[in-house]
Protein backbone atom coordinates (compact mmCIF):
# COMPACT_ATOMS: atom_id res chain seq x y z
CA UNK A 1 0.00 0.00 0.00
CA UNK A 2 1.45 3.04 -1.09
CA UNK A 3 1.49 6.41 1.50
CA UNK A 4 -0.94 8.03 -0.46
CA UNK A 5 -3.41 5.64 0.44
CA UNK A 6 -2.85 5.07 4.01
CA UNK A 7 -2.95 8.78 4.53
CA UNK A 8 -6.85 8.38 3.41
CA UNK A 9 -7.73 5.19 5.06
CA UNK A 10 -5.35 5.02 8.20
CA UNK A 11 -6.41 8.83 9.91
CA UNK A 12 -8.83 7.58 11.51
CA UNK A 13 -6.69 5.79 13.86
CA UNK A 14 -4.29 8.07 15.21
CA UNK A 15 -7.64 10.77 15.57
CA UNK A 16 -8.97 7.99 17.71
CA UNK A 17 -6.50 8.17 20.13
CA UNK A 18 -6.01 11.76 20.57
CA UNK A 19 -6.43 11.30 24.19
CA UNK A 20 -3.82 8.94 24.69
CA UNK A 21 -1.91 10.55 22.44
CA UNK A 22 -2.10 14.53 24.18
CA UNK A 23 -0.74 12.75 27.37
CA UNK A 24 2.28 11.64 26.46
CA UNK A 25 3.27 14.10 23.86
CA UNK A 26 6.25 15.77 23.61
CA UNK A 27 8.57 12.26 23.79
CA UNK A 28 10.69 10.65 21.14
CA UNK A 29 9.67 9.43 17.88
CA UNK A 30 9.45 5.75 16.87
CA UNK A 31 12.96 3.92 17.69
CA UNK A 32 12.20 0.69 18.13
CA UNK A 33 15.52 -0.31 16.81
CA UNK A 34 17.59 1.70 19.38
CA UNK A 35 19.36 -0.61 21.85
CA UNK A 36 17.75 -1.98 25.03
CA UNK A 37 20.30 -0.64 27.32
CA UNK A 38 20.06 2.44 26.18
CA UNK A 39 16.30 3.49 27.05
CA UNK A 40 15.37 3.53 30.77
CA UNK A 41 12.95 1.05 32.26
CA UNK A 42 10.10 1.10 35.04
CA UNK A 43 11.45 -0.40 38.27
CA UNK A 44 8.16 -2.32 38.11
CA UNK A 45 5.23 -2.46 35.76
CA UNK A 46 2.17 -4.73 35.41
CA UNK A 47 -0.11 -5.35 32.18
CA UNK A 48 -3.26 -7.13 32.93
CA UNK A 49 -6.67 -7.26 31.01
CA UNK A 50 -8.96 -4.54 31.06
CA UNK A 51 -11.73 -3.84 33.36
CA UNK A 52 -14.54 -3.92 31.23
CA UNK A 53 -15.73 -0.55 32.67
CA UNK A 54 -12.36 1.04 32.64
CA UNK A 55 -11.82 4.41 30.84
CA UNK A 56 -10.89 3.71 27.69
CA UNK A 57 -8.20 5.59 25.92
CA UNK A 58 -6.33 7.94 28.47
CA UNK A 59 -3.34 8.07 30.07
CA UNK A 60 -3.12 8.83 34.05
CA UNK A 61 0.50 10.64 35.47
CA UNK A 62 -0.71 11.73 38.58
CA UNK A 63 0.89 14.51 39.39
CA UNK A 64 1.66 13.42 43.66
CA UNK A 65 3.12 10.67 41.79
CA UNK A 66 5.57 11.81 39.22
CA UNK A 67 7.24 8.08 39.11
CA UNK A 68 4.27 6.20 38.00
CA UNK A 69 2.44 5.88 34.53
CA UNK A 70 -0.71 4.56 34.78
CA UNK A 71 -3.04 3.18 31.45
CA UNK A 72 -6.84 1.58 32.65
CA UNK A 73 -7.43 0.58 29.16
CA UNK A 74 -6.10 0.48 25.76
CA UNK A 75 -5.51 -1.91 22.94
CA UNK A 76 -1.94 -2.75 21.66
CA UNK A 77 -2.25 -0.71 18.55
CA UNK A 78 -3.42 2.21 20.75
CA UNK A 79 -0.21 1.82 22.70
CA UNK A 80 1.83 1.53 19.86
CA UNK A 81 0.60 4.96 18.88
CA UNK A 82 1.70 6.54 22.50
CA UNK A 83 4.54 4.59 22.55
CA UNK A 84 6.38 5.66 19.35
CA UNK A 85 4.02 8.21 17.52
CA UNK A 86 5.15 12.03 17.06
CA UNK A 87 4.15 13.12 20.24
CA UNK A 88 0.92 15.15 18.85
CA UNK A 89 -2.76 13.24 17.59
CA UNK A 90 -0.61 11.10 14.86
CA UNK A 91 -2.47 11.99 11.97
CA UNK A 92 0.60 11.19 9.47
CA UNK A 93 1.00 8.10 11.43
CA UNK A 94 -0.86 4.16 10.74
CA UNK A 95 -0.17 1.29 12.40
CA UNK A 96 -1.70 -1.65 10.95
CA UNK A 97 -0.68 -5.41 10.50
CA UNK A 98 -0.21 -7.85 13.89
CA UNK A 99 -2.93 -10.14 14.84
CA UNK A 100 -6.22 -9.08 15.11
CA UNK A 101 -6.47 -8.78 18.91
CA UNK A 102 -4.32 -5.68 18.99
CA UNK A 103 -7.32 -3.76 17.72
CA UNK A 104 -9.91 -5.90 20.26
CA UNK A 105 -8.32 -6.36 23.26
CA UNK A 106 -7.97 -3.43 25.79
CA UNK A 107 -5.10 -3.64 28.50
CA UNK A 108 -4.11 -2.12 31.82
CA UNK A 109 -0.96 -1.14 32.34
CA UNK A 110 0.98 0.41 35.35
CA UNK A 111 4.11 1.41 35.73
CA UNK A 112 6.46 2.96 38.25
CA UNK A 113 10.35 4.82 37.43
CA UNK A 114 12.82 4.19 40.47
CA UNK A 115 12.41 8.17 40.60
CA UNK A 116 10.76 11.07 39.58
CA UNK A 117 10.39 10.88 35.40
CA UNK A 118 9.95 13.33 32.44
CA UNK A 119 7.62 12.31 29.80
CA UNK A 120 10.08 11.32 26.91
CA UNK A 121 11.07 8.98 29.83
CA UNK A 122 7.81 7.27 30.43
CA UNK A 123 7.73 6.83 26.64
CA UNK A 124 10.59 5.16 26.40
CA UNK A 125 10.33 3.01 29.42
CA UNK A 126 6.46 2.01 27.64
CA UNK A 127 8.35 1.18 24.33
CA UNK A 128 10.32 -1.31 26.29
CA UNK A 129 7.56 -2.26 28.27
CA UNK A 130 5.57 -3.30 25.10
CA UNK A 131 8.70 -4.72 23.10
CA UNK A 132 9.16 -7.37 26.71
CA UNK A 133 5.27 -8.43 27.85
CA UNK A 134 4.12 -8.56 24.20
CA UNK A 135 6.80 -10.09 22.34
CA UNK A 136 6.50 -7.01 19.94
CA UNK A 137 8.36 -6.89 16.70
CA UNK A 138 7.77 -4.09 14.39
CA UNK A 139 9.12 -2.19 11.26
CA UNK A 140 8.66 1.50 10.46
CA UNK A 141 8.50 2.59 6.44
CA UNK A 142 8.92 6.27 6.42
CA UNK A 143 7.43 7.66 3.52
CA UNK A 144 6.33 10.98 1.54
CA UNK A 145 2.28 11.26 0.44
CA UNK A 146 0.08 14.47 -1.19
CA UNK A 147 -1.31 15.84 1.59
CA UNK A 148 -1.89 19.47 2.10
CA UNK A 149 0.32 21.50 3.46
CA UNK A 150 0.11 25.03 5.90
CA UNK A 151 2.33 27.64 4.33
CA UNK A 152 2.88 31.40 5.49
CA UNK A 153 0.35 33.48 3.33
CA UNK A 154 1.94 36.79 2.98
CA UNK A 155 5.02 38.08 1.16
CA UNK A 156 5.79 40.29 4.45
CA UNK A 157 5.58 37.11 6.61
CA UNK A 158 3.66 38.88 8.69
CA UNK A 159 0.40 36.46 10.25
CA UNK A 160 -3.06 37.37 10.29
CA UNK A 161 -5.39 39.68 13.32
CA UNK A 162 -6.03 36.77 15.39
CA UNK A 163 -2.85 35.52 15.79
CA UNK A 164 -0.01 36.87 18.20
CA UNK A 165 2.95 35.11 20.02
CA UNK A 166 2.60 33.37 23.29
CA UNK A 167 2.35 35.41 26.44
CA UNK A 168 4.10 32.35 28.14
CA UNK A 169 1.04 32.31 30.90
CA UNK A 170 -2.31 30.02 30.35
CA UNK A 171 -5.59 31.41 31.53
CA UNK A 172 -7.09 30.05 34.64
CA UNK A 173 -10.71 29.19 33.27
CA UNK A 174 -10.23 26.03 31.65
CA UNK A 175 -12.63 26.91 28.40
CA UNK A 176 -14.99 23.92 27.33
CA UNK A 177 -12.96 22.07 24.42
CA UNK A 178 -13.80 19.32 22.31
CA UNK A 179 -11.02 17.40 20.30
CA UNK A 180 -8.25 19.01 23.00
CA UNK A 181 -4.88 18.65 21.57
CA UNK A 182 -2.04 17.58 23.54
CA UNK A 183 -0.99 19.62 26.99
CA UNK A 184 2.18 19.94 28.91
CA UNK A 185 1.15 22.35 31.04
CA UNK A 186 -0.64 19.99 33.83
CA UNK A 187 1.10 16.65 32.59
CA UNK A 188 4.74 17.68 32.27
CA UNK A 189 6.97 15.87 34.80
CA UNK A 190 10.65 17.67 35.06
CA UNK A 191 11.63 21.37 33.38
CA UNK A 192 11.18 22.36 29.78
CA UNK A 193 14.85 21.91 28.50
CA UNK A 194 14.46 17.80 29.20
CA UNK A 195 11.11 17.85 26.98
CA UNK A 196 10.75 17.12 22.95
CA UNK A 197 7.64 19.20 23.22
CA UNK A 198 7.02 20.52 19.79
CA UNK A 199 3.67 18.76 19.51
CA UNK A 200 2.89 20.02 22.76
CA UNK A 201 0.70 22.50 23.74
CA UNK A 202 1.48 24.76 26.83
CA UNK A 203 -2.49 25.82 27.46
CA UNK A 204 -5.77 24.36 26.98
CA UNK A 205 -5.95 24.00 23.18
CA UNK A 206 -9.06 22.56 20.93
CA UNK A 207 -12.32 22.68 19.32
CA UNK A 208 -14.88 25.18 20.75
CA UNK A 209 -18.27 26.45 19.73
CA UNK A 210 -17.87 28.22 16.57
CA UNK A 211 -14.32 27.31 15.85
CA UNK A 212 -11.22 26.98 17.13
CA UNK A 213 -8.62 28.09 20.01
CA UNK A 214 -5.43 27.32 20.24
CA UNK A 215 -3.02 28.71 22.76
CA UNK A 216 0.95 27.97 23.40
CA UNK A 217 1.32 26.50 20.68
CA UNK A 218 3.63 25.29 17.55
CA UNK A 219 2.14 25.40 13.95
CA UNK A 220 2.57 21.61 14.06
CA UNK A 221 -0.02 21.58 16.63
CA UNK A 222 -1.73 24.34 13.86
CA UNK A 223 -1.31 21.86 11.52
CA UNK A 224 -2.72 18.67 13.61
CA UNK A 225 -5.80 20.11 14.78
CA UNK A 226 -6.78 21.03 10.99
CA UNK A 227 -6.36 17.64 10.48
CA UNK A 228 -8.54 16.32 13.40
CA UNK A 229 -12.61 15.32 12.29
CA UNK A 230 -14.17 19.26 11.98
CA UNK A 231 -12.06 20.74 9.60
CA UNK A 232 -10.97 17.39 7.92
CA UNK A 233 -14.29 16.74 7.05
CA UNK A 234 -14.23 20.05 4.78
CA UNK A 235 -10.46 19.77 3.64
CA UNK A 236 -10.76 16.32 2.27
CA UNK A 237 -7.32 15.37 3.78
CA UNK A 238 -4.51 15.53 6.32
CA UNK A 239 -2.33 18.64 6.73
CA UNK A 240 1.13 19.00 7.29
CA UNK A 241 3.04 22.41 8.61
CA UNK A 242 5.53 23.84 5.89
CA UNK A 243 5.47 27.52 7.42
CA UNK A 244 9.09 27.35 8.81
CA UNK A 245 7.47 28.97 12.05
CA UNK A 246 9.47 28.00 15.22
CA UNK A 247 7.99 29.86 17.88
CA UNK A 248 4.57 29.81 20.39
CA UNK A 249 1.45 31.14 19.65
CA UNK A 250 -2.06 32.00 20.70
CA UNK A 251 -4.32 31.87 18.02
CA UNK A 252 -8.16 32.22 17.61
CA UNK A 253 -10.25 31.00 14.68
CA UNK A 254 -14.34 31.95 14.48
CA UNK A 255 -15.55 29.46 12.34
CA UNK A 256 -18.71 27.04 13.00
CA UNK A 257 -17.91 23.81 12.07
CA UNK A 258 -20.90 21.77 10.88
CA UNK A 259 -21.55 19.18 13.70
CA UNK A 260 -20.92 15.50 12.04
CA UNK A 261 -19.39 12.11 12.23
CA UNK A 262 -16.13 12.18 11.31
CA UNK A 263 -15.72 11.25 7.42
CA UNK A 264 -19.32 12.73 6.54
CA UNK A 265 -18.90 15.27 3.34
CA UNK A 266 -20.03 18.65 4.46
CA UNK A 267 -20.57 21.62 2.04
CA UNK A 268 -19.30 24.83 3.97
CA UNK A 269 -21.80 26.41 0.99
CA UNK A 270 -25.55 25.00 2.51
CA UNK A 271 -24.11 27.08 5.86
CA UNK A 272 -23.59 30.45 4.13
CA UNK A 273 -19.77 30.03 5.08
CA UNK A 274 -16.82 30.99 3.42
CA UNK A 275 -14.48 27.72 2.96
CA UNK A 276 -12.26 26.94 5.76
CA UNK A 277 -9.38 27.70 3.90
CA UNK A 278 -10.54 31.17 3.43
CA UNK A 279 -11.32 31.46 7.08
CA UNK A 280 -7.66 30.29 7.97
CA UNK A 281 -5.80 32.80 5.32
CA UNK A 282 -8.55 35.83 6.58
CA UNK A 283 -7.66 35.13 10.43
CA UNK A 284 -4.57 33.61 10.87
CA UNK A 285 -2.53 35.31 7.56
CA UNK A 286 -1.66 31.15 6.75
CA UNK A 287 -2.61 29.52 3.45
CA UNK A 288 -3.60 25.49 2.88
CA UNK A 289 -2.22 24.30 -0.18
CA UNK A 290 -1.35 21.09 -1.94
CA UNK A 291 1.77 19.52 -1.35
CA UNK A 292 3.36 16.85 0.12
CA UNK A 293 4.53 15.70 4.11
CA UNK A 294 6.12 13.08 5.85
CA UNK A 295 3.68 9.71 6.25
CA UNK A 296 4.69 7.02 8.98
CA UNK A 297 3.64 3.62 8.53
CA UNK A 298 4.65 1.06 11.35
CA UNK A 299 3.76 -2.52 10.88
CA UNK A 300 3.35 -5.50 13.50
CA UNK A 301 5.34 -7.97 12.41
CA UNK A 302 4.84 -9.90 15.45
CA UNK A 303 3.23 -9.58 18.66
CA UNK A 304 2.06 -12.31 21.80
CA UNK A 305 -0.36 -11.69 24.51
CA UNK A 306 1.38 -10.68 27.40
CA UNK A 307 3.57 -12.40 29.43
CA UNK A 308 2.87 -12.72 33.39
CA UNK A 309 3.90 -9.75 35.39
Amino acid sequence: MNASACVERGWTGGVSTAVLIAVLAGLAGVNAQAPADERPQFEAATVKLAAPDAVRTVVMPPPATPNRLYIPSMTLATLIYSAYGDGGFNTSMRVTGGPDWINRTAFAVEGVASGRATLRQFRLMLQRLLEERFALKMRTEMSTADMLTLVVGRSDGTLGPKVKPWSGTCPKVMPLLYFQAPRRALLQNGPRSEADDRAVAECPTGYRAGGISLDGVTMFTVAEVLSLPPARALLGTIVADQTGLKGRYTMELDYPFPAQRPGDPAAPAEFGLPSLSTAVQEQWGLRIVPGKGPFRLVVVESAQLPSPN
